[in-house]
């Protein structure tokens, strides 16, 4: 599976496992006709059923990152960057309708800005999701880069200690 960014971990193109390692002989008579069947299903689903399942696809993404051990800081912004591409609205128009200025939205898709709870708000109505999880995504994203290079500092900070001390 090629790496081009750090959300494509969390990505199933189709027939691999985790490993990239193809599980499915793609040239058998039964996987083409299988092909050949979704192709078809794929071609009678409206627009609004497409977007609603490649948003749906985005959240699994999102709640996997926050979910799972990661060894890289994934922005908030590369998720909105993604939902956007699936709708086809460009940046500047969606930081006029969020009323932010463009500097302000490149900022925050970068990881320069982080969303509060305002623009947490307008994102989870206008992608239908829970907002609470573009902030936890934040928090996340804050304590990774906390923990990064001083784990040692914190390893001593246990109860037993804490007991010990104050018995």
């Amino acid at each position: 599976m090629k790496k081009n960014n750090n959300l494509d971990q969390y990505i199933n193109a189709g027939g691999i496992n985790g490993l990239g390692e193809g599980l499915i002989n793609t040239n058998s008579k039964d996987f083409l006709a299988l092909k050949s069947l979704i192709k078809k299903i794929s071609a009678n689903q409206s627009q609004e059923y497409i977007v609603e399942n490649e948003f749906l696809a985005i959240r699994f993404q999102m709640e996997s990152y926050l979910n799972e051990p990661a060894n890289e800081i994934i922005q908030a912004g590369e998720f909105i960057e993604r939902l956007l591409k699936v709708v086809h609205i460009k940046k500047k128009t969606f930081a006029k309708y969020i009323g932010y200025e463009d500097a302000n939205l490149s900022a925050l898709l970068k990881g320069r800005r982080k969303i509060n709870p305002d623009l947490a708000i307008k994102l989870g109505k206008i992608f239908r999701m829970n907002p609470a999880i573009w902030l936890h995504i934040e928090s996340k994203n804050d304590l990774m880069k906390e923990l990064k290079g001083k784990e040692e500092i914190y390893q001593h900070y246990n109860l037993i200690d804490l007991m010990k001390k104050a018995g």
